[in-house]
């Protein structure tokens, strides 16, 4: 072998070496300070690991092809986390919180290519008598409500409310929102309030930000969320929407236990207001957790409308799925997804079969 390729080959070997080091060096300092604590202090590390088999054959003309194969993030999007808190005088408490998005079949950080370091959470805040408040990467309010009142949570691969927002939906924002203040009022009459505002920072225009708020509401075997936000502006996390360009979402979800088994019902309504032409879109979707042998079945169906300038059409999403909890950190489960968007030759499906554990 040539030096000129030896060379190259440790030139590249070391620069993968430096790559990995500079990853997975801000893990292993979340597992240093899970460790350290004092008796006013406290830090614990958490997190949770997703994958299955799947087998997935995208909507759209007749030659799309399938794939198969161990994929990451079926039911849950897997991360790993460090949350501490420190008391101080008054009756006030210090948090604060670090969690990294995994793909456990790649080994790989982030959600996607590309993807931040912390894109989970990185924030910290006050609370108190006061009720909470917190700065930095936070979750998105509208995406708490999008994903708690269904039986498949924030799966981006089985959830039809999720798929039919934030997987391809058209909700704009991104599901963690930066340079955010979030405020939470303390529970009273079984409603928990949240308001949240994210800044554009973009020099010399104030209009590309984010503004948000939701609540929730538990009485019994009843529950209930709602929950607006507001898009404007080009801005990271907003892809697709121009400089004068807007949108305008709100959601409402109920829920009702009947024994171990509860039903879902979710409206949500998106409207853009776009330079090219508005659109808006309306989705149901009803869902249900019934308890079966030792584990449970998740029914979900959702029905978008959309309507355009130049025309209207639907798209219809149902998942049948079976969930065994072998633990209290440990399940499995076995799921089939349909997606029927109007104007394709093949619609989407999605059968997967897969496990969570959670530390």
């Amino acid at each position: 072998m040539k030096p000129q390729s030896l060379l190259l080959k440790s030139h590249v070997l070391k620069n993968q070496i430096l790559k990995n080091w500079i990853v997975a060096t801000p893990i292993i300092s979340l597992l240093f300070i899970a460790s350290q604590a004092s008796a006013d202090s406290s830090v614990k590390f958490y997190g949770e690991l997703d994958s299955y088999l799947s087998s997935n054959q995208p909507s759209g003309s007749d030659d799309t092809k399938s794939t198969t194969g161990i994929q990451s993030n079926g039911l849950t999007t897997s991360y790993v986390g460090v949350s501490g808190s420190h008391e101080l005088e008054g009756g006030l408490t210090v948090i604060g919180s670090l969690e990294a998005f995994l793909q456990p079949s790649e080994g790989e950080i982030g959600r996607f290519d590309g993807d931040m370091m912390f894109a989970r959470a990185a924030n910290f805040g006050l609370k108190g008598d006061f009720g909470q408040v917190t700065f930095g990467r936070n979750a998105s309010l509208y995406f708490l409500s999008s994903i708690i009142y269904n039986p498949f949570g924030d799966s981006f691969t089985f959830s039809p409310m999720v798929l039919m927002g934030y997987g391809g939906g058209g909700v704009y924002g991104d599901s963690g929102w930066s340079d955010s203040i979030i405020y939470t009022t303390p529970t009273s009459g079984g409603f928990t309030t949240s308001v949240q505002y994210a800044f554009g920072e973009k020099a010399g225009d104030s209009s590309t930000n984010k503004m948000a708020a939701n609540t929730f509401y538990k009485a019994g075997d009843f529950g209930l969320t709602a929950a607006v936000q507001k898009i404007s502006g080009t801005q990271t996390g907003a892809t697709g929407l121009g400089a004068d360009d807007s949108q305008t979402d709100a959601l409402i979800g109920i829920s009702y236990a009947l024994g171990e088994t509860t039903l879902y019902a979710q409206y949500q309504m998106m409207s853009d207001d776009k330079v090219s032409g508005d659109i808006d879109r309306d989705t149901w979707v009803l869902s249900a957790s019934i308890a079966a042998g030792k584990g449970a079945v998740y029914l979900g169906v959702g029905f978008t409308d959309t309507s355009t300038d130049s025309g209207d059409y639907d798209r219809t999403i149902y998942t049948v799925m079976y969930n065994l909890p072998l633990s209290k950190k440990l399940d499995l489960y076995a799921g089939y997804t349909s997606d029927s968007p109007d104007g394709v030759e093949q619609d989407g499906q999605t059968l997967g079969l897969g496990g969570r554990f959670r530390f």
